[in-house]
């Protein structure tokens, strides 16, 4: 492309529910148990639910993540963690 070309318009789509499909998506997976890579342990109970959302969502799930082998992984939170823990894991249960 020489100097004197002008660049062809570029046309750039922004959606404001694009993050919020995502997460819908993402929600209705983890409830038909697809392509969820993680199981969670909270006091005897068991959610779960793709790695790469609990690490992009909590500094803890990520240190606890990373470096993990991806096959058959399940994180059980220490009892400290799962006081607080439970409310949060409480809302998503792990699908019948």
């Amino acid at each position: 492309m020489s100097v004197d070309e002008p660049e062809a318009p570029m046309y750039v789509y922004e959606s404001t529910v694009h993050c919020t499909n995502i997460l819908l998506c993402l929600d209705d997976q983890r409830k038909q148990d697809v392509l969820c890579d993680v199981t969670v342990l909270v006091e005897g109970r068991e959610f779960r639910g793709h790695r790469a959302v609990l690490a992009a969502c909590s500094e803890y799930f990520l240190q606890a993540l990373v470096g993990q082998a991806p096959n058959g992984l399940v994180l059980s939170l220490p009892q400290e963690e799962s006081a607080h823990g439970s409310t949060v894991f409480s809302a998503v249960p792990r699908p019948q």
